[in-house]
């Protein structure tokens, strides 16, 4: 697994996911990237089979991953080929 980032604007802070060309606050172009620690689950689903949860980073984005856990559960994101997965606890 790999670091799942996080994209921050240079010139006003705003945090986004996933990378954008311009900030959507200030029209900044400029990013430096900052690694999700993790987050609270706020939804879960499954779409054919696979589970999907929505979580509210740290960071403030909410990210969409793969993976099980309970609605209100913290938990640790991660990359996988890319894509947001729901970390192993």
């Amino acid at each position: 697994m790999t670091p799942l980032l996080a994209f921050v604007c240079r010139g006003c802070g705003e945090v986004v996911f996933p990378a954008r060309v311009l900030c959507p606050r200030c029209g900044e172009s400029r990013w430096r990237e900052e690694a999700f620690a993790g987050g609270v689950v706020e939804q879960a689903t499954e779409h054919r089979g696979i589970p999907i949860v929505s979580v509210r980073s740290d960071l403030k984005p909410v990210v969409i991953a793969r993976g099980r856990a309970a609605i209100g559960t913290r938990v640790r994101l991660e990359a996988e080929g890319g894509a947001p997965i729901v970390a192993d606890r």
